[in-house]
This record gives structure tokens, C-alpha cells and sequence, in this order.
């Protein structure tokens, strides 16, 4: 019986250890990008802000997030601190989670004055 006991707790345990996130589930926390052009970037999102620093500059970007769907959210920079070049200010960008995993997804960022950029971002907190 004990056997019956551990065993059915480790199918559970490992059943949800296992399962990859939704894209609602990476509405809020702390992010890395995972490619290392961009590692000196921290990123801190709640539901309606995100705020992206550069650990090595000091930079930050205050950018509104409002989300069209669980999926899909639209980024709109509104202030620039410790920065010359300001002008993302007010510019939309677009993004669209296209895939999650446990600790981390991918998107496609879309703005009309720049190519799309493919970015994995992944969970630090």
C-alpha cells in the first residue's frame, strides 16, 4: 500500500512538474533575453507595465504593455531614463507569443519602422 502511495505521488508530481506554461502565464515576472546580444537586459512586467533595464548602462525603458489576448500584447515605450536616443518614445510595438515552455517563450516583435525580430525571452523570477 505504501508503494500504491509514493508511486501515485511521484506520476503527480512529475505529471505537473513537466507541463510547459501558458502564454498567460508570462503576463507578470522578471525575464533574461536568451540570446546574449541582448544579456546585459532585464526585463520586469506586471499587467500593465514592463520595464527594461540595462544592467551595464543603467538604461531603463518604462514601456505600457496593454494585452489583445492571452498571446498578444502591444508595447508602447513612454519614458527613457539615462539615455540620449529617446526615440522609441510612443512607438508601437507589437508582439506575439508564438510558443511557451516551462521557463520560457518565444515572440515575434513587429513595429512598421523595423523588421521583425524573433526574441526567446526566458523566466528569471
Amino acid at each position: 500500500m505504501k508503494n500504491l502511495v509514493y508511486i501515485t505521488f511521484l506520476l503527480i508530481s512529475i505529471s505537473f512538474y513537466g507541463q510547459d506554461k501558458t502564454c498567460s502565464d508570462f503576463k507578470t515576472g522578471k525575464f533574461k533575453y536568451a540570446n546574449p546580444k541582448y544579456a546585459e537586459w532585464e526585463v520586469t512586467r506586471n499587467d500593465s507595465i514592463q520595464i527594461e533595464t540595462n544592467t551595464k548602462t543603467g538604461i531603463k525603458i518604462y514601456n505600457t504593455i496593454v494585452w489583445n489576448s492571452d498571446c498578444n500584447y502591444v508595447l508602447t515605450p513612454k519614458k527613457v531614463k539615462n539615455a540620449k536616443a529617446k526615440n522609441y518614445i510612443d512607438k508601437v510595438f507589437y508582439v506575439q507569443i508564438i510558443k511557451t515552455l516551462n521557463d520560457r517563450y518565444f515572440c515575434i516583435l513587429k513595429n512598421n519602422a523595423i523588421e521583425d525580430i524573433q526574441l526567446e525571452m526566458v523566466i528569471v523570477e
